[in-house]
């Protein structure tokens, strides 16, 4: 069976396996199983469908490969970047660059300030420029000290962001895994059922009517 799935990932071999089940429940295979010119078992007819796995899982590729790109990782990331949203992007990220460089830029002010500051003070000349030095770098250092928290603050922020939109919307893979096993149903099991079940009765197809006249 594993390798008749091929084409499924593992994780959705099960949701065939039960499609197949609700396929061979389904009323009509049902009563024409139990037909007297019915020639073949549902072992058989679910024998039959898992030899033709790929061919039955064909039918609904379209389905499975639209489950697929949704359950991508980054998949919702993607299209937010697109259209008027990627605007708000780039301005995150502007933010979030400005947050990492005001810290350091700060904590540069302040080293430079407190040095010429207290060199001063050690020659003691200028000395009201010398304190208005220290003062200006203590400020700086304060500075440096609430960018840095807010730096924090805003990358943490930007990564849970990018982590919700890194995950698939729950609810969108259910509707697509729900599309799929419909289509699953609809177009790979009970068509293939209901030829089989056909072909076991002997049925073929039905005359044409007669176009002659009689004279």
């Amino acid at each position: 069976m594993d390798n008749e799935l091929a084409c499924l990932e593992a994780a959705d071999r099960a949701d065939f396996d039960e499609v197949l089940e609700q396929a061979l429940a389904d009323p009509d295979v049902r009563a024409a199983l139990r037909r007297p010119t019915s020639r073949i078992t549902e072992e058989q007819l679910r024998s039959g469908a898992l030899a033709a796995a790929d061919g039955i899982a064909a039918a609904a590729a379209a389905e499975y490969a639209a489950l697929r790109r949704l359950r991508a990782p980054g998949a919702r990331g993607t299209g937010a970047v697109r259209g008027p949203g990627g605007s708000a992007s780039v301005g995150h990220g502007l933010l979030t660059a400005l947050a990492v460089l005001t810290p350091v830029l700060s904590a540069g002010a302040a080293v430079i300030f407190l040095l010429l500051g207290f060199a001063l003070r050690l020659t003691g000349t200028r000395q009201p420029l010398a304190d208005a030095l220290v003062a200006t770098g203590w400020v700086a250092l304060a500075v440096a000290v609430l960018a840095a928290a807010a730096a924090v603050s805003a990358l943490f922020v930007a990564a849970v962001r990018q982590r919700a939109a890194d995950e698939p919307d729950v609810h969108d893979v259910q509707r697509a895994r729900a599309a799929w096993r419909e289509a699953l149903l609809e177009r790979g099991f009970l068509p293939f059922l209901r030829t089989r079940l056909r072909s076991s009765a002997g049925a073929g197809p039905s005359p044409l009517p007669s176009t002659s006249t009689v004279m």
